[in-house]
């Protein structure tokens, strides 16, 4: 949208008087005459008022706010005392420099129309502007407020200026002060440094659009850097730099632009879109090119900086080539340490590659012998031989046991000898048994029982007949008191046995 300069302080025509509209209407009518249709009515006031009213002035409150899909806009003009319909057509509408808001107090510049078909007039309007001193106000927030929305007043994309632009691009009046000033301060900075200035009208109806011209067509010629750049003046004189257009052409700009525009004090909305804001076009210089002189000093000083450091690399590189030919004074004991230690790796190498080998040949033989041993028949032979030896070995047990044990016997004979029974019956002793116990004392037995005598050879079956007390064991000794016992006769004392021998 291209503002066209403060609206509402140009002069408009004063509204033309509406005299007597009706003042050669005809008497009225009689019962004579035949009466109007509506529409002759209806077009009769047309012809009367359209004319009359081709270019008016009004101004009220928005009313009943309605955009249609097509961009036409509808609406109503209020008072304390009345209302007007209004139509905006969409060609018009797109043009205003402001968005238009219910109870907003506006001027409005059109002509009347009478609708037939509604029996009613409007207002079409051509113009409308804000009324009162925050007119300019009301556009300038709702143009930062579009700009912001899209984003265009993010302080994130600005860019930064070029360290040292080739070509400079000035977008401003040529004949006025402010491209004297930029120059002056440029070139004395920067002598020799190119200029190319794209002339434009920086005030006034218009001026939008040149200023936005001349920004796009220095873009188009390869300049590092665009300023945009007027002095001082009201808040009028510097509308033009508050136009949307102009500030997203600015915005759009390949390359960064600077705004500096009137004083410091002055803030536009091209110092808000604009990567960099100076404060006077003397600002502006200062900021795009640096002092040249200073860029020289600081060249040398670089350049003395960069002689002391490849200086002192060469130097220490000379110490370490110095070093290193120190070490390397004798060649062939380097090469001779070298091939040692290629031998030594060389023997890893084969004892690491050998290892496997070793170690697998070393299984394998285990293995072997391990199958070997398991083999049958070697098994079968090992246990044969175990058998042999534990033959052999039990075969010696046994002789040696029954030689000790013949041993043993032979003693224990001996010693027994002495107490052999047979011995003692063949030297005429016998043993008395009675039941199948040895009798040892007479009153172990009564008379008239059987006993065995068992003799050196053979035995004998006898009963007693007698006994004695037994008190005197060896028989044949008399002694007193003896009592005779049974009916065979025998010696006193003594015993009589009746025995039958028999042989076995």
């Amino acid at each position: 949208m291209e503002p066209a300069g403060p609206a509402v302080t140009r002069r408009r025509p004063a509204p033309p008087a509406s005299g007597d509209l009706f003042a050669a209407a005809p008497p009225p009518a009689t019962a004579a005459r035949a009466p109007l249709t509506v529409l002759e009515l209806t077009e009769a006031l047309k012809a009367a008022v359209e004319p009359r009213f081709r270019d008016v002035w009004v101004q009220g409150e928005l009313g009943n706010l309605r955009t249609q899909a097509s961009g036409h806009l509808y609406f109503t003009l209020k008072d304390a005392g009345a209302t007007l319909p209004c139509a905006l057509w969409a060609t018009q509408a797109r043009r205003l420099r402001f968005e238009p808001a219910e109870g907003l107090a506006v001027v409005a510049r059109g002509r009347i129309e009478i609708y037939p078909p509604h029996g009613r007039y409007q207002l079409i309007v051509t113009d409308l502007e804000p009324r009162g001193a925050g007119a300019l106000a009301v556009q300038l927030e709702q143009v930062k407020a579009r700009l912001a929305a899209d984003g265009l007043l993010d302080p994130e994309r600005k860019r930064p200026l070029p360290f040292l632009p080739r070509r400079v691009g000035v977008a401003t009046s040529p004949t006025g002060a402010a491209l004297r000033d930029f120059l002056r301060v440029l070139h004395g900075r920067y002598p020799g440094l190119p200029v190319l200035v794209a002339p434009c009208r920086v005030q006034g109806e218009g001026a939008a659009a040149t200023v936005t011209a001349a920004v796009q067509a220095l873009a188009r010629h390869g300049v590092d850097v665009i300023v945009v750049t007027r002095g001082g003046g009201s808040q009028e004189e510097l509308w033009a730099f508050n136009d949307e257009r102009l500030a997203r052409a600015i915005a759009a700009s390949p390359v960064p632009v600077v705004s500096a525009v009137g004083h410091e004090t002055d803030v536009s909305v091209a110092d808000l879109v604009a990567d960099v804001r100076a404060a006077t076009p003397s600002h502006a210089a200062q900021l795009v090119a640096p002092v040249k002189d200073e860029l020289a000093a600081a060249l040398a000083a670089l350049r003395g900086r960069l002689h002391r450091a490849v200086s002192a690399a060469i130097d220490g590189r000379r110490r370490e080539l110095r070093a290193l030919k120190a070490e390397l004074a004798d060649p062939a004991q380097a090469v001779s340490a070298q091939r040692h230690r290629v031998e030594d790796l060389l023997r890893r190498a084969r004892a690491a590659a050998g290892a496997p080998v070793s170690g697998g040949r070393e299984r394998l033989d285990a293995l072997r012998r391990r199958l070997a041993r398991a083999e049958p028949r070697a098994r079968l032979e090992a246990l044969r031989r175990r058998v042999d030896a534990a033959a052999r070995r039990l075969e010696g047990w046994r002789a040696a046991t029954f030689r000790r044990e013949q041993v043993r016997l032979t003693r224990l004979q001996a010693r027994l000898e002495p107490a052999n029974v047979a011995k003692l019956l063949s030297r005429g002793f016998a043993l008395v048994l009675s039941g199948g116990r040895l009798v040892t004392r007479s009153g172990a037995v009564a008379v008239g029982d059987e006993v065995r005598l068992a003799l050196g050879e053979g035995w004998l079956d006898a009963a007693v007949t007698a006994r004695d007390r037994g008190d005197d064991p060896v028989p044949g000794r008399g002694q007193a008191g003896a009592s005779a016992a049974g009916s065979g006769a025998g010696s006193p004392g003594g015993s009589t046995v009746d025995s039958t021998r028999r042989q076995d």
